[in-house]
C-alpha cells in the first residue's frame, strides 16, 4: 500500500512539472500572461545629419498597451512619439527639406510635438553618453490615445519639442536602441 501511495505522489509531481513547462511554453511571447509583444527592436540605428529614423507601431489602444525604450549615443539626439499619420507626415516633410531650410525655432508652434510624455531630448550622462528612455530608466509606460504610432529618432533641426540641434560640422548619429511595445490581452493588466 505504501508503495502505491508513494508512486501516485511521484506521478502527480511529474505531471505538475510537465504542466508547468507546457504552460510556460504556451505563454511564450507574452508578458505576465497579460500582454503580447507587438514591436521589439534591439539594434544600432544610423541617422544621417538633417534626417530621422521612424518605426511604425501598430495601434494598441484597444484594449491598451505600453511602450518601453532606452536609446543612447555619443552625441545629442531627440526622440519623438507621433500619434497620427498627420503628425508623422509633417515631421517627414520637415526633414526632407534642404539643410539650409531646417532652422531651429522656425514655425515651431505649427509643428507637431507628438506625445511628450514618451518623446524627449537625450541628456548627457556622467560618462559623456547621451540617453533617452521611458520613465524609470526604460520601464513600461502606458500609451495614451489611438494609433497607429510612429517612434522617431531625430538628427535634424526639427524645432517642435526637441533641443538637440545640429552643430557644425553636422555628423551622423549611431543610436543604440532597445524598444518594446506590448498590447494588453484579455483585458488583463500588463
Amino acid at each position: 500500500m505504501y508503495g502505491r501511495v508513494r508512486r501516485a505522489n511521484m506521478d502527480r509531481r511529474s505531471f505538475l512539472r510537465r504542466s508547468g513547462l507546457a504552460g510556460a511554453l504556451a505563454t511564450a511571447g507574452c508578458l505576465g500572461g497579460g500582454g503580447e509583444v507587438v514591436e521589439s527592436t534591439a539594434r544600432t540605428v544610423t541617422i544621417e545629419p538633417y534626417s530621422g529614423w521612424i518605426a511604425e507601431i501598430p495601434d494598441v489602444s484597444d484594449p491598451g498597451g505600453t511602450i518601453s525604450y532606452t536609446a543612447e549615443c555619443e552625441r545629442g539626439f531627440d526622440v519623438y512619439f507621433f500619434t497620427s499619420e498627420d503628425e508623422r507626415d509633417a515631421y517627414e516633410e520637415y526633414i526632407e527639406r534642404k539643410p539650409a531650410d531646417q532652422q531651429p525655432g522656425a514655425a515651431a508652434g505649427d509643428m507637431p510635438k507628438g506625445d511628450q510624455s514618451i518623446g524627449q531630448t537625450a541628456t548627457e550622462g556622467d560618462d559623456g553618453r547621451y540617453r533617452a528612455a521611458t520613465k524609470d530608466k526604460g520601464a513600461r509606460q502606458p500609451i495614451d490615445g489611438s494609433g497607429p504610432y510612429y517612434f522617431a529618432l531625430d538628427n535634424s533641426n526639427y524645432p517642435a519639442a526637441g533641443g538637440a540641434f545640429l552643430e557644425e560640422p553636422a555628423e551622423s548619429r549611431w543610436v543604440d536602441l532597445d524598444l518594446t511595445v506590448t498590447k494588453r490581452r484579455f483585458g488583463l493588466p500588463i
